[in-house]
C-alpha cells in the first residue's frame, strides 16, 4: 500500500508526540516495521526522505558487499536498511540469502531487474518435405476425427437425458 506524504508526517508526528510506534501503526492500518522506516528515513533526510522516491534498480558488486556487511556485522534490521539505503527489502533479502547459502561471490552474478520469460507458444515450423507434410495432415485429420466422436457421444447423451426426463 502507498501512503501519501501527509500520512506520514503525521505517523512521524504522533511519534514525537509519544505515542507508540504500534499505536501510530495500528492507527493507520500498516505494519510498526513501515512507521519505523518511515521514522529512520525522515531522521536521515528530513521530509525529502519520506518523499516518494524511485528506488535505486542498479548497483555494483563493491555496494552489494558493503551493505550486506553492515546489515550482518552490525545486525541491523532489515526496514532499516531498507530506509537507509532505499532498496526494497526483497532485493535485500535475496542478497541475504545469496550470501548466507553461497557467500560474497554470488553477488557477482546477480542481475538487477525482473528476468525476462518468454511465456508464448513455441513458434510451429512449416513442413519442409512432402512426407512430413502428409504426417501433419494426417494428425489434423485424427484430432477432428476425434472431436467429432466426442461430439456425437455429447449428443446422443442429451437426447437420452432429454427423453428420460419427459417420461
Amino acid at each position: 500500500m502507498v501512503h501519501s506524504l501527509k500520512v506520514k508526517l503525521d505517523a512521524i508526528a504522533l511519534c514525537k508526540q509519544g505515542k507508540a510506534i504500534s499505536h501510530v501503526a495500528k492507527e493507520l492500518g500498516c505494519s510498526k516495521n513501515v512507521v519505523t522506516m518511515w521514522l529512520e528515513q525522515y531522521r536521515r533526510a528530513g521530509v525529502d526522505g519520506l518523499d516518494k522516491k524511485p528506488y535505486n534498480c542498479r548497483y555494483n558488486f563493491a555496494e552489494k558487499c558493503e551493505i550486506i556487511c553492515e546489515i550482518e556485522e552490525n545486525d541491523i534490521p532489515l526496514h532499516i536498511a531498507c530506509a537507509k539505503y532505499r532498496i526494497a527489502r526483497s532485493t535485500i533479502s535475496r542478497w541475504l540469502f545469496m550470501v548466507r547459502k553461497e557467500g560474497y561471490e554470488a553477488l557477482r552474478n546477480v542481475n538487477s531487474g525482473r528476468k525476462q520469460i518468454d511465456m508464448g507458444r513455441p513458434k510451429k515450423r512449416a513442413p519442409q518435405t512432402d512426407l512430413e507434410e502428409l504426417q501433419r495432415e494426417n494428425e489434423l485429420l485424427r484430432a477432428e476425427n476425434a472431436y467429432l466422436k466426442k461430439l456425437r457421444a455429447l449428443m446422443i447423451e442429451k437426447t437420452s437425458f432429454v427423453s428420460k426426463t419427459k417420461h
